[in-house]
């Protein structure tokens, strides 16, 4: 019983493991800041410069002007992304192309897989590729898939929605429309599918 005798020496080996047990908690206490704070909430603009410089997997032209926007961020490895697909292109069938746009944005790294998913699924809505993660992960501090803002005319983030959701069901399109006729919403808006 030796080893649990108090003497000067384990008495400052004690010390130095509680200073540093202290200066680990406290460099994981300044790790935990709130990035969070510089990126885009409710209410704020929705980055479409860099949005707009995303390579697009279908080669058509992708109109975002004055329009409400459904942007999907999701992935083909993403079972819950790939059941979410098409529903939102029965979602894309039935709304008003003059008045909205889906667009989905996929952050996979090889581009026919992308291609493959949308032949096989008939997915026909706009699917611009995030390779390098700059949109969906530096800018937009998405960490979890399939992630979708919901964006006014203006261009302003009026709905943040992460999960999952039926996008066929019918009070979606009411969604659109408040988002519509007053251009933003409360920050309250955030959804959890």
């Amino acid at each position: 019983m030796n080893f649990l005798r108090l003497n000067p020496d384990n008495q400052r080996n004690g010390y130095a493991c509680k200073l540093v047990c202290i200066g680990l908690l406290l460099q994981g206490l300044a790790g935990c800041s709130d990035n969070n704070a510089k990126l885009p909430a409710v209410g704020q603009p929705f980055p479409l410069s860099a949005l707009k410089q995303l390579e697009n997997v279908g080669g058509e032209k992708v109109d975002f002007s004055n329009k409400t926007l459904l942007i999907n961020f999701w992935a083909t490895w993403c079972t819950p992304c790939r059941s979410e697909m098409p529903d939102l292109q029965r979602l894309t069938d039935s709304l008003d192309p003059q008045r909205y746009a889906v667009i989905g944005v996929s952050v996979d790294d090889d581009i026919n897989l992308v291609r493959e998913f949308m032949l096989q699924h008939q997915i026909r809505f706009p699917i611009l590729q995030d390779r390098d993660l700059r949109l969906a992960v530096e800018l937009l501090g998405i960490e979890t898939y399939p992630e979708t803002f919901i964006v006014s005319p203006q261009g302003t983030i009026t709905k943040r929605i992460i999960g999952i959701i039926r996008w066929d069901q019918n009070n979606v399109e009411s969604v659109f429309e408040s988002t519509r006729q007053t251009g933003s919403t409360t920050p309250n808006d955030t959804l959890n599918g």
